[in-house]
């Protein structure tokens, strides 16, 4: 008899028991059945899980479930390449933790993947949900903005999830571990009252079978986190785990709140039958997971609306292919879900076929057989041979389309690396729960036999992860469209400091100004606190956009500033919180760095004699808020401030004393006497009048307090002293800068949140005093728009030196800035370049904001602006593209594997032409390690045309909005160039137009077009 036959005759026999055995009751197919609830110990452990997560099985296997969110980073591919971060390093750290469970059997692990399309837009609803009811409270009208964003993103947007499932089965104990269980069973058993339909865990706790499953579940953790290097993993509760498996049977038809009853849930239901006591128990986890009846039609199966196709692997793939090329490999347009399932024992399940082949290896056709079984078992001695099954299905709304997806879904298969595939089944209806996440021990119908470190590499370890998924508020995608959500300033970063660089061009400015406006859709009951310091008018779209989102009494807001260096725009830099008499620590700490930024050297970028200088402006900061406040304060003088006269008068005030006691009130008295009367905005007024200026410092420099300290001392490298050196520069400083000379004029509302301070008007040039101009301007527009930001940090010190009668205003404002997170922009900073001091404040406003709950971020043209201490700093970066030499600055410092780096590069710059977005390598330090990927940002074309920043673009807007207002200029825009641009057709008519003004006749065109839908 031929030896070839038997060994087919056999296997075929096998093969068709494990295929072809069919149940006819559904739930039958799973064989979950009860819990292990938690003890204190895994409460102690794992503090986060309020349910069991430990299910059994009819069998007596225990199971648990981690949800894989994907890789930190991206991991090199290339198999020759095994330093730490590259995919054969985790692979070899995963192999070498499994090496000795993989030896013996009793263990199984199985991985599920699926990517669905058709849920693309369930991640971004779910995900602006919370935005939508933001809004609502807030009352501003973003709807029209939400509701495109849902638009835009559902074509590029797949659900991707992946699990990991783990058993244990009593095969680990030992024999007398085994009996003493079932002997204490029966005892239990004999008083138990029966319950035939329910779950009873008593029957199923076994201390060291869960001792032997925690254990692997802790170095499987240990080995796929990789020291903060690997992957994102979390181990779910059974409640999710039975909503996911019932959601993967019902799609369609299965709640999002829907969970499975467990011992501890359970209600009593339904009546009593006899003396079974199951209506007074949680039923069986098949029986509540599997309810629906599916359908077989030949080797399809239908599932209430949806018709699923199946496909196994028969043969494993040839060559060594990884999974991210099965997910290129698969069209985006299928849906589809694939099961892979690890045991170990492989070479014992070959048992019977390596005996046989070593007697007839003889035979010229066994001997390639014989061959292949000897190799394994030379590899088995180092590197556990496995028994693997590998299972995919796709699904329809038709019997056609589930056909299409199948022969797609199966072409993909096939083509990775090689694969045998088959898509008949002797009972589809087993093939189809074997995709299904856990439930069901048994596996696939062919088992293929790979070592250990083989079958790992086929696993979709290096899929992109994010730490925030499910608790987002900023939407991006991977380059194969999968979900990745972004929370901004949450609690998973220890600081909120984010660098923008990017070239003109790139969509630098949209991507700051779409953040800040997806903050303001997040709000909790307000307007959050946005402080805005640009130059070019970048940020005015996104201001304008908020007031038409506003109603009419709530516009002062969000508001708008350009700057200009005159007297209708002075803003004191001497100002002190309203009711104070001296500045509290920020404050001064702000008026201390712009006072020795007008003594900086252009040269060196520094103050001369940086140390003394700092003391010598301190002192004179003390100085004059001890003059000005306590010894000498300024005296009232009628026509000073015309509406504080009219308030005395209207209020009365002014006839309440005579003559003689007017002429020596000072403002601090007449700011008391308003602020009583409750006229708070004059009261304002008084308060500026009270406050020291600039032109007095060069008087008090000369006051015996500092003259006898630092009299003496001189410049470094020259005989002038150092106090005539300040003293002229203090001059020239007021001379230069009259916007911050006097006493203040610009006052902002008690109820603006979002301020944008445009410094186009008020930079300085090219040249390093012109840089130094830009770089103190910035500190000054900073204090404007967000210098009290600080204030919560500092209560005590304000409720100590503040008069109580202001403590109501001011702690109202207090409480205000302390429940929400503010965010401070600056824009342009390359505008600053050089003047190290500037860079220098900075960076210590932004070092002592982390702990005040403030978002800072930081945008400049090139990576190698930023200086080196606010690049150690920043832990969180926006790129749109830099240069090849700052590959290893952004390797070595943030920990961006190359690959990545040099893939990006590669990419084209700006916008897809398909419409998918601008690529972005986003890069987050956060509480598990660092998350670099490359995603995809993409923008509806309402949003683009309220944050586009370009010349021609901003020049098209505002001529329309002048002509139709802001809001339907946008629509119109939006309507006609949804790519969110009219550059290139702009720049056509300028080049084959006879025109005077292209953007101005496009304007009109525009408009005639809209007839009477204008």
């Amino acid at each position: 008899m031929n030896i070839n036959r038997i060994i087919f005759a056999i296997e075929d026999c096998i093969s068709t028991l494990s295929r072809y055995s069919v149940s006819a009751f559904f739930p039958d197919y799973c064989d979950l059945h009860t819990v292990i609830g938690l003890d204190q110990q895994d409460r102690e452990r794992r503090p986060w899980l309020k349910a069991p997560y430990i299910a059994t099985t009819k069998q007596g296997y225990y199971l648990s479930v981690f949800e894989i969110s994907g890789a930190l980073k991206e991991m090199d591919e290339n198999p020759d390449q095994t330093a730490p971060g590259t995919l054969e390093s985790l692979i070899a750290a995963l192999a070498e933790r499994m090496n000795t469970a993989w030896k013996n059997s009793g263990h199984k692990i199985s991985f599920v993947f699926e990517r669905d399309p058709e849920r693309g837009r369930d991640e971004i609803e779910a995900m602006l949900l919370p935005q939508r009811k933001s809004i609502a409270r807030t009352g501003i009208l973003l709807q029209d903005v939400l509701d495109e964003k849902v638009t835009t993103l559902t074509p590029w947007l797949v659900r991707e999830r992946c699990w990991l499932t783990v058993w244990s089965s009593e095969e680990l104990l030992s024999r007398t571990d085994r009996k003493d269980h079932q002997t204490r069973v029966r005892k239990l058993a004999e008083h138990a009252p029966p319950a035939r339909f329910a779950q009873d865990p008593w029957r199923w706790t076994l201390s060291a079978l869960k001792i032997r499953h925690d254990a692997l579940l802790d170095t499987l953790e240990q080995a796929l986190t990789h020291d903060s290097d690997g992957l994102l993993i979390r181990l779910m509760d059974i409640h999710e785990v039975g909503r996911e498996i019932r959601r993967q049977l019902e799609r369609n038809s299965t709640p999002a709140v829907w969970q499975p009853h467990l011992p501890e849930d359970a209600r009593p239901a339904g009546w009593r039958q006899g003396g079974d006591t199951s209506v007074f128990h949680a039923p069986s986890l098949n029986l509540q997971l599997f309810t629906t009846q599916p359908e077989t039609h030949g080797s399809l199966i239908q599932a209430g609306e949806l018709w699923h196709g199946m496909v196994a692997i028969t043969l494993p793939p040839q060559n060594l292919r990884t999974f991210n090329q099965l997910v290129r490999d698969v069209p985006r347009a299928i849906p589809w879900r694939i099961r892979m399932d690890l045991m170990p024992d492989g070479m014992k399940a070959l048992g019977v076929k390596k005996t046989l082949l070593t007697y007839s290896s003889f035979i010229p056709p066994l001997r390639p057989m014989y061959d292949s079984v000897m190799m394994l078992n030379d590899i088995n001695k180092h590197d556990p041979v496995c028994i693997m099954t590998i299972v995919a299905t796709t699904w329809g709304n038709s019997r056609e389309v589930c056909t299409r997806n199948q022969a797609l879904l199966k072409s993909a298969l096939e083509g990775w690396g090689v694969c045998g595939t088959t898509t008949t089944f002797g009972d589809p209806r087993r093939a189809w729960v074997n995709t299904v996440l856990a439930a069901s021990h048994s596996s696939g119908p062919i088992p293929l036999y790979p070592p250990l470190s083989h079958a790992l590499s086929l696993f979709p370890l290096n899929r992109a992860g994010s730490v925030w998924r499910g608790q987002g508020n900023l939407m991006m995608h991977t380059e194969d469209g999968s979900a990745w959500e972004v929370a901004l300033a949450s609690s998973q970063q220890n600081k909120h400091t984010e660098l923008t660089p990017g070239a003109p061009g790139l969509g630098k400015s949209i991507l700051i100004n779409a953040l800040s406006e997806i903050q303001i859709a997040s709000a909790q009951k307000n307007l959050p606190f946005i402080a805005y310091i640009d130059k070019g008018f970048s940020a005015q779209g996104l201001v304008q956009l908020i007031r038409d989102s506003l109603p009419e009494q709530r516009k002062d807001e969000a508001v708008g500033i350009i700057l200009s260096n005159d007297p209708d725009h002075t803003r004191n830099l001497f100002d002190v919180m309203y009711g104070a008499r001296k500045p509290v620590t920020p404050e001064k700490n702000f008026m201390v760095s712009v006072l020795c930024a007008l003594c900086v050297d252009t040269g060196t970028g520094q103050p001369c004699n940086p140390g003394d200088t700092r003391q010598i402006i301190s002192s004179l900061v003390d100085l004059a808020f001890r003059e000005y406040g306590e010894n000498n304060p300024r005296l009232y003088r009628a026509g000073t401030e015309p509406l504080v006269d009219l308030a005395l008068e209207e209020s009365g005030i002014a006839e309440q004393h005579d003559a003689g006691w007017w002429n020596a009130a000072t403002w601090f008295e007449i700011r008391d006497m308003l602020h009583i009367a409750g006229n708070i905005p004059a009261a304002q007024r008084a308060h500026y009048q009270a406050m020291p200026l600039l032109a007095e410092m060069s008087a008090l420099l000369g006051q015996p307090s500092i003259r006898d300290v630092f009299g003496t001392v001189q410049r470094d490298n020259s005989e002038e002293r150092l106090l005539d050196y300040i003293r002229r520069a203090l001059d020239q400083g007021h001379s230069d800068y009259p916007m911050m000379s006097g006493c203040t004029r610009f006052m902002l509302s008690p109820d603006t949140r979002v301020v944008a301070v445009d410094l186009n008007n008020v930079a300085g040039d090219k040249t390093p005093a012109g840089r130094l101009r830009t770089g103190i301007m910035y500190l000054l527009a900073g204090q404007i728009a967000g210098g009290d930001f600080v204030l919560p940090q500092y209560q005590e010190e304000i409720r100590k030196n503040l008069d109580p009668r202001y403590h109501e205003v001011i702690f109202r404002r207090i409480e205000q800035l302390d429940q929400e997170v503010k965010t401070k922009v600056y824009d342009e900073l390359h505008n600053a370049k050089g003047i190290n001091f500037i860079w220098e404040a900075l960076d210590t406003q932004e070092l002592e904001q982390r702990k005040f709950g403030i978002r800072t971020v930081l945008s400049t043209q090139l990576l190698q602006h930023y200086p080196p201490a606010v690049l150690k700093s920043a832990n969180t970066l926006w790129l749109l593209r830099y240069r090849p030499d700052e590959i290893p600055f952004l390797r070595d410092n943030f920990g961006v594997p190359e690959v990545t780096l040099r893939r990006f590069l590669k990419m084209p710059e700006g916008a897809a032409p398909d419409g998918s977005g601008v690529p972005v390598l986003a890069v987050f330090r956060v509480k598990n390690g660092t998350l670099a990927r490359i995603l995809k940002f993409t923008l509806g074309p309402l949003e683009l045309w309220a944050l586009n920043s370009s010349p021609k673009d901003s020049a098209l807007r505002r001529a329309l909005t002048q002509e139709v207002g802001s809001l339907r200029a946008r629509q119109i825009l939006a309507e006609h160039f949804p790519r969110g641009s009219a550059t290139s057709l702009i720049e056509h008519r300028a080049r084959t137009h006879d025109s005077e003004n292209v953007i101005h006749e496009l304007a009109a065109e525009l408009i005639r077009k809209q007839g009477y839908n204008l």
